[in-house]
């Protein structure tokens, strides 16, 4: 837990710390989390010294069921419920999937709240614990990630529609958390959107199990008292977070940091970091709030960093293995059949072949395949037994008298540079003449034989032109041929 403890900070750091022995999932995922739904509740009435919000956007990315990353969402619930409980249930969203939607959810809770006591009030927190199928659908939506940046800035949107007309948002309040695997982000994160700046505004983090629990055991209470007296400071007025002069500072050899690593990083790897210095500003100004101050400290500016450069490594992460999986090119049935007949010495049974080649070819397929590929042939073995005889395969290129793999004799050319003309040309093709046209010998028989059967008067013919006693000659003499000549 190293690594997290360089991130807690404050009474929101504490209470994380507080309830991991009682928590199976990873602390780092329990602070993204918390980080998020916390900095949604206060996002109305803290802002930043630029006028920006202070909502803090995260996505765990872990394998399912292992990553247990709905275990660090309900952790992170039951921390703050005390705190902003009534916030969760009343303004949580999920399904999001169009700008239009967007636009007209953030609107209606504007109007619902227009004329109370305490003012308008849009605020609303969008969980997406399956966020690759909510991805699936924003892919049809080209304004959804226009808007979805916008909001994330602080800026008006709006949407029109036939049926109600011009609908804008004047000041969105919007929180963000999902959950996502990480072969689903190399399915459903689009290229183009990070390049354009759609997930530079988010936050992932890697997660995965922190430890194992037995299933009756019983959490610990946790001390949230601090919490509440933080969110109740935070929002009875406006506040806005500004640095010290140490902090502001250490933020601007930050800003250089990230920068200097954006330039050693290829595009897509840079653009979603290209907010990482405001995410660094913004985690900094949710925990010094939690600490009922407007200064933002050093030690909360550290704090910040620590949790936003892990997100940056691990991003490199999931980027360069959805890369590398997208660059892998899936084997074409005929290299499988090469590679396991190489794997097998040479030759192998149908049934071999065809564990590997699963819902792709059954057995007719796999003689179909072969009948076309000149490096390997198919021919029937007897095991001597009762049973029928099984379909084997075997690769030319490998297989010698002996059976065993000589893949240097087979693989080289045959001897053409040599000076000799009469044994190159006869000698070197007869390996591959003789057993291409073995199975295709079968075919032209029938010509063969119906030549035979034709009315014999070439023997007819044969014998008014040779005298009959050369012919006897000929006969008992098989090299009469060569001897005339």
């Amino acid at each position: 837990m190293t690594t997290f403890d360089a991130m807690k900070y404050g009474p929101l750091g504490e209470a994380v710390a507080a309830a991991m022995p009682a928590s199976e999932a990873d602390p780092i995922g329990v602070w993204a989390a918390s980080l998020s739904l916390y900095s949604s509740a206060i996002s109305r009435s803290v802002r930043l010294d630029n006028k920006r919000p202070v909502v803090v956007w995260t996505v765990l990315a872990g394998r399912s069921a292992i990553g247990r990353k709905g275990y660090a969402l309900n952790t992170a619930k039951g921390l703050l419920e005390k705190a902003i409980g009534g916030y969760i249930y009343a303004r949580k969203r999920d399904g999001i999937a169009s700008g239009a939607s967007l636009v007209d959810m953030l609107a209606q809770l504007e109007l619902d709240t227009m004329g109370t006591e305490g003012g308008i009030d849009g605020r609303a927190m969008i969980i997406e614990e399956e966020w690759a199928s909510v991805l699936k659908m924003q892919r049809r939506d080209s304004k959804f990630s226009t808007l979805f940046r916008t909001v994330w800035d602080g800026k008006a949107i709006s949407n029109r529609t036939k049926k109600d007309g011009l609908q804008t948002v004047a000041q969105p309040c919007l929180g963000f958390h999902a959950h996502i695997t990480p072969g689903e982000w190399a399915a459903y994160v689009s290229r183009n959107d990070a390049l354009g700046g759609s997930y530079n505004r988010l936050l992932p983090v890697l997660v995965e199990r922190s430890k194992m629990l037995p299933y009756n055991h019983k959490p610990a209470p946790v001390d949230t008292t601090a919490l509440v007296k933080a969110y109740r400071w935070a929002t009875e007025e406006r506040r806005t977070m500004y640095f010290t002069e140490e902090a502001g500072a250490r933020f601007d050899e930050l800003r250089a940091v990230v920068e200097d690593r954006m330039v050693e990083l290829p595009e897509l790897l840079s653009s979603y970091m290209e907010r990482a210095a405001e995410q660094v500003q913004r985690v900094a100004a949710v925990i010094a709030s939690t600490e009922m101050t407007e200064e933002i400290s050093t030690e909360a500016v550290e704090a910040a960093w620590a949790f936003v450069s892990y997100s940056m490594a691990s991003v490199e992460k999931l980027v360069k293995e959805a890369t590398e999986g997208a660059n892998k090119v899936a084997k074409t049935p005929e290299e499988i059949v090469r590679d396991i007949l190489r794997r097998y010495g040479g030759e192998a049974p149908s049934s071999t072949l065809l564990r590997s080649l699963v819902h792709r070819l059954n057995a007719e397929g796999l003689r179909e395949l072969v009948e076309e590929m000149d490096d390997v042939e198919m021919y029937r073995s007897h095991s001597g037994g009762r049973g029928a005889p099984r379909m084997m395969y075997r690769l030319i290129e490998k297989a010698d008298e002996s059976g065993r793999e000589e893949p240097e004799e087979i693989q080289a050319p045959e001897p053409e540079p040599e000076p000799v003309p009469e044994p190159a040309p006869v000698v070197a093709p007869k390996p591959r003449a003789r057993k291409a046209p073995a199975r295709k010998a079968p075919p032209k028989a029938p010509a063969a034989r119906k030549a035979v059967t034709k009315p014999t008067s070439a023997p007819t013919r044969k014998l008014k032109a040779v005298p009959s006693e050369k012919a006897k000659t000929a006969s008992s003499n098989p090299f009469a041929g060569l001897m005339q000549l």
